[in-house]
Order: C-alpha cells, then sequence, then structure tokens
C-alpha cells in the first residue's frame, strides 16, 4: 500500500465515520488487527511446532499370513453287506 491508499481509505473513513468518532473506530480497528495478527501467529507456530516433530516410530506392519489349507472331508465310512 502507498501512501496515497492510505489516505484514502483514511478520507473515506472520516466522511463515513465522522470526525468525532474516527479515533474511536481507529482503536477499535487497531485492536481487531492486533487480535488477528496474534491469532495467526500463534496458529503458525502451533504448526511450525507439529510439522518440525520427528515423524513417530511406527512398527512395520506385520506380513500377512495365509488362511490354512482346506482339509478335504474325511472319508465317510460305507457299509458293505
Amino acid at each position: 500500500m502507498d501512501l496515497f491508499e492510505i489516505v484514502l481509505i483514511l478520507a473515506i473513513a472520516l466522511i463515513v465515520v465522522g470526525p468525532e468518532r474516527l479515533p474511536e473506530v481507529m482503536r477499535t480497528v487497531g485492536k481487531v488487527l492486533r487480535e488477528l495478527r496474534l491469532a495467526s501467529n500463534t496458529v503458525l507456530h502451533e504448526l511450525t511446532d507439529v510439522l518440525d516433530e520427528p515423524p513417530a516410530k511406527v512398527p512395520p506392519p506385520a506380513p500377512k499370513s495365509e488362511p490354512p489349507a482346506v482339509q478335504p472331508p474325511a472319508a465317510v465310512p460305507t457299509e458293505k453287506t
């Protein structure tokens, strides 16, 4: 933002808000911007901390065991007469 843009924004704010409320509005805007900056810095630091942590040791997956082979049914005794 260059100086012309800042002066233009302040002039529009002066017209919209009025000269008696402009200082109060500017203080409120400053507080809101400060809180947003603090919140974004907090989130940024938390993300940086999480991303900088070494990865947790995960045990390798266990080898898949094959299902037991299907046994053929036992021979049914037949009666011999």
